[in-house]
């Protein structure tokens, strides 16, 4: 059996690190887990430090923020194959990534899908529905072979980024074009289904306020046009 990585980009996470990581720990088939964190400002780094196991291997960065460069960053900082990536507050779902990584380790990739039957999203309307529109949007102007283009929640082999591409984008926009690429590369991926529950929504990293939240929503407007032009030269 295949080992796994664990990738966590961290920022305030102090009501949950400890859960997540006592979970990860036990689980012998993870054989690391890399938090890269930006600077924290409550306590999860002191938390984390007082954790003392060789599994972990904690990045703080102080300079350098950003969802997408922290799991960039975090990547090239694993060992093994294949890299588990989803936010610490999912610490409830870690045994059935686990368990799908069992099933379907032969897979290029697993993305944990909300839009798949059994799957579901229950944070608040705002949210939930405007992740809906937009896949919906991913969907029609793209393609319907993938349901879920912004769970950011996956495992996949670390081999396949030699073609599909994890790009420093402005924030979580990359994973669209994450997705597409999956798509276009015809790569062995498998959608699983995945529930959302409503306490990950009070650490939203994408949407803090109204204004980020916004100003997010276009720079996932920008990588669906980029892709979506890349599809009509393909």
């Amino acid at each position: 059996m295949n080992k796994l990585s664990v990738v966590l980009c961290t920022f305030n996470e102090e009501i949950c690190i400890k859960k997540t990581l006592d979970i990860l720990i036990n689980e012998e088939i993870i054989s690391e887990i890399i938090i890269v964190d930006d600077n924290s400002r409550d306590k999860t780094i002191e938390i984390i430090k007082k954790i003392k196991n060789k599994k972990i291997k904690l990045y703080i960065r102080k300079k350098i923020k950003g969802f997408a460069s922290a799991l960039i960053y975090g990547i090239k900082k694993t060992n093994y194959d294949y890299i588990l990536r989803f936010d610490a507050d999912m610490y409830l779902n870690i045994k059935s990534f686990i368990k799908n990584f069992k099933k379907y380790n032969n897979k290029d990739c697993i993305i944990f899908s909300r839009y798949l039957k059994k799957g579901n999203d229950l944070r608040g309307n705002f949210r939930k529905y405007s992740s809906l529109i937009l896949n919906w949007i991913c969907r029609h102007v793209l393609s319907t072979k993938i349901k879920d283009y912004t769970s950011c929640i996956m495992i996949f082999n670390k081999k396949i980024l030699n073609e599909v591409k994890i790009n420093n984008t402005s924030y979580a926009n990359f994973i669209i074009e994450f997705c597409f690429d999956l798509i276009v590369k015809n790569k062995n991926f498998i959608e699983v289904p995945f529930i959302q529950s409503k306490n990950t929504e009070k650490n939203s990293k994408s949407a803090p306020n109204l204004n980020t939240f916004f100003k997010n929503g276009l720079y996932y407007a920008s990588t669906i046009i980029s892709c979506y032009l890349k599809k009509k030269f393909i």
